[in-house]
């Protein structure tokens, strides 16, 4: 197994020389499968296969906070630091901190206080994968924050402060890095302290997908989905709504309305911009038309023609 990983190593270098302009930085091996890969800095205790040990960093994924990650090293744990693979677009990750098996091990413990998320685009060259690792390879932080987690039981939500508009721009200006997944870092910088153990230990983390927008069965409306839970925006009995246009990140939709009675209604075509985020419409004033939405400069603007017959682009920023 080692003598392989070695391998795999020394040939993915080769395959950074031929592919510096990639900008790749760093080469790992994940413990996982399927859409979710685990690493870690260290693990407590460590036997058999790195990352699948007692304490490896594949148990924050089990959702069990009987298990958890523990590091390994002589110290506090700060410094230490797991990486995971996540999709694009999610809207964040949910942390159950300490070892969570019961309040007595959650106190023993120490637990993260404060975090620094880092996140890294990512691809996985072909062939690079062994019976229980697969490569990836990374290229330089492009996004980064830092959180102060709460020394408390039960999960905790951590929203990210990224745009993923310009960070989906900037991967696929690069065609060799995924588009639809990244690896995210997490570093423990601080820690609350345990009372009896010097462990730092996270028992699960899970991400928080993006929200999910859709229109009714009846196209009267607009519902949104978010962690299983079904919310209407806006319902109108009287209207038929169809999508036109959306942008990547989901935050602008172009609708257009007709009369949910046609045959005994003037059909008229409206069209009207809706922003997710403040979950109303926006009024556009002299657009007559929408056509949809281009993206000129790493900026996006809403394309229509004016009262004047005029095409037009005005920049959305403008009108929020």
């Amino acid at each position: 197994m080692k003598f392989l990983i070695v391998c795999l190593l020394a040939s993915l270098f080769l395959y950074q020389e031929t592919t510096a302009q990639q900008m790749i930085k760093d080469t790992l091996f994940l413990a996982g499968e399927d859409e979710q890969f685990w690493h870690s800095s260290s693990e407590l205790a460590q036997s058999g296969y790195y990352n699948f040990g007692k304490y490896g960093a594949i148990n924050l994924g089990d959702n069990n906070p009987a298990t958890c990650w523990a590091e390994g090293t002589d110290g506090n744990g700060v410094g230490e630091y797991i990486y995971m693979t996540i999709p694009k677009n999610i809207r964040g990750i949910r942390i159950r901190n300490g070892y969570q098996k019961s309040k007595n091990l959650y106190e023993a413990n120490n637990r993260p206080k404060t975090i620094k998320i880092e996140l890294l685009p990512c691809f996985m060259p072909p062939g690079y994968v062994t019976e229980t690792h697969t490569g990836f390879a990374i290229s330089q932080t492009i996004a980064t924050d830092t959180i102060i987690l709460e020394d408390k039981l039960g999960y905790q939500d951590i929203l990210f402060d990224f745009s993923w508009s310009k960070i989906n721009h900037q991967t696929t200006k690069n065609k060799i890095f995924d588009n639809d997944r990244f690896i995210l870092k997490i570093t423990i910088e601080d820690i609350y302290p345990g009372n009896k153990w010097n462990d730092a230990c996270i028992s699960d983390i899970k991400v928080i997908p993006e929200e999910v927008y859709e229109i009714t069965i009846d196209e009267h409306g607009l519902t949104k989905i978010s962690d299983n839970k079904t919310d209407t925006l806006f319902y109108d009995p009287e209207s038929i709504y169809q999508i036109i246009d959306l942008t990547h990140e989901l935050e602008w939709i172009i609708f257009i309305l007709m009369p949910a009675d046609i045959e005994n209604s003037r059909v008229e075509t409206i069209y009207k911009l809706y922003n997710t985020q403040k979950e109303t419409f926006i009024e556009t004033e002299n657009i007559i038309q929408m056509y949809g939405f281009v993206e000129t400069d790493d900026k996006l603007y809403l394309n229509g023609m004016n009262n004047d017959f005029e095409e037009v682009n005005i920049l959305l920023e403008d009108i929020k």
